[in-house]
């Protein structure tokens, strides 16, 4: 007796008694039920899918932090992937207290009808199947515009973005707003009638081609940003390390398609669907969690590397502090060593700034040009100081601040 067949008037009437001790389904041939320790995938969905929100949890946060208190340059893609990842733990709340309280993650002939019945089973079905559409949908669309923003001077890219953004938009907007007019319980029915109604199980019916249309999104999303990078002109190191960010992705890739494989196997087999849901759920919160950490990891990568952090300015200046004051205290010491050459010392040695950091040089005196040391003799008013200030590296690198450039007098 399939489901769209079972009356569920009838169910109701059922004493709470007899439920509870009535399987929810018949084995199959030679396998008895189990109901003190029956085998499960509840730990493996409950593990994998904490251990995922957890990250996905640490890089959202580094990137609400690094965009409102460091760049301060909240963006679209900010706030599609907030309202997509609000919607993810939803749907994982919902699949925990399934797990839990419910059955999904075991045999349907290893549970008794009540709790097939109860509120926490009836919650996870109705709650997850019209809260994935809208939270991977918007967690890709912030990969779009991501891109977008990151490679808006490359042409193809941007006609890339607008096709595959428009694409998934229009898909997803669709198919969210199908699943919550079919799958939500219609004026006078209850949630166990809904779910058992023929609307809720006609968009059902649409598992596997949305899965095969968010699995192509996903990796496209994945090949997309390659290319681009490739032709970036940069050293090779520094586009393998800016591809593995953007590899992050794969692995919402990858779980939308393992996704899709479940989602076919529940649909040809509908003789175990408590069963078959538990990892259905597990890939799909793979996916909207992977999707949010791939989506993040750009700023979590600014973030750890520094980049806009107030605090690079005063490394900077103390480190220039520093190293002059070190310097001045060397040139001291050599002066004195020379106490012959120190007037004049004084007034052709400075510090000068390039841009790789600070060099000692010596000055020409009175606008002659430098030539090879001479000894000074006396009543020779055209005396050069060409002696290097003895500035070692290793008074260099005790400066913690990072590396300083030396050089010698050309």
């Amino acid at each position: 007796m399939s489901a769209g067949t079972i009356d569920p008037k009838l169910i109701g009437s059922i004493p709470l008694a007899v439920l509870k001790t009535t399987p929810a389904g018949q084995p199959p041939l030679g396998i008895q039920p189990n109901f003190a320790d029956p085998p499960t995938r509840v730990p493996v969905i409950l593990g994998v899918g904490i251990a995922f929100i957890v990250l996905a949890v640490i890089c959202f946060s580094l990137r609400i932090y690094t965009k409102l208190a460091i760049a301060k340059n909240w963006k679209w893609d900010d706030l599609t992937c907030s309202l997509g990842f609000m919607f993810s733990i939803v749907y994982f709340v919902a699949v925990v207290r399934g797990c839990i309280n419910g059955v999904a993650g075991r045999h349907i002939w290893d549970v008794y009808l009540d709790k097939t019945l109860n509120n926490s089973s009836l919650e996870q079905g109705y709650i997850t199947t019209i809260m994935v559409t809208p939270a991977l949908g918007l967690i890709k669309f912030s990969l779009f515009i991501q891109y977008y923003l990151l490679f808006r001077p490359l042409r193809w890219v941007r006609i890339s973005v607008w096709i595959g953004a428009t694409i998934s938009a229009v898909f997803y907007v669709t198919v969210t707003i199908v699943a919550f007019v079919l799958d939500s319980p219609w004026p006078g029915e209850s949630l166990l009638e809904d779910i058992l109604s023929w609307h809720y199980l006609k968009f059902a019916q649409f598992s596997i081609p949305t899965g095969v249309i968010g699995m192509l999104v996903d990796w496209y999303l994945l090949l997309l940003p390659i290319p681009a990078v490739l032709t970036l002109q940069i050293s090779t190191a520094k586009k393998f390390g800016i591809l593995i960010i953007f590899m992050t992705g794969g692995l919402a890739a990858i779980a939308s398609t393992v996704s899709l494989y479940y989602r076919v196997q529940l649909q040809e087999d509908f003789s175990d669907p408590t069963w078959n849901i538990g990892y259905v759920l597990l890939w799909a919160q793979i996916e909207m969690f992977a999707g949010v950490a791939a989506s993040s990891m750009p700023t979590v990568n600014q973030f750890f590397t520094r980049q806009n952090f107030p605090l690079r300015s005063w490394r900077s200046s103390l480190k220039s502090s520093l190293t002059r004051l070190l310097s001045s205290f060397a040139r001291v010491k050599s002066l004195n060593r020379n106490s012959s050459f120190t007037d004049w010392g004084r007034s052709n040695t400075h510090i000068s700034k390039d841009p790789e950091g600070f060099r000692m040089k010596d000055l020409k005196s009175n606008g002659y040009e430098h030539k090879a040391a001479k000894a000074p003799r006396m009543g020779d008013s055209q005396i050069h100081l060409t002696e290097d200030i003895p500035i070692t590296q290793e008074q260099l690198n005790d400066i913690s601040f990072g590396p300083v450039v030396t050089g010698r007098h050309r």
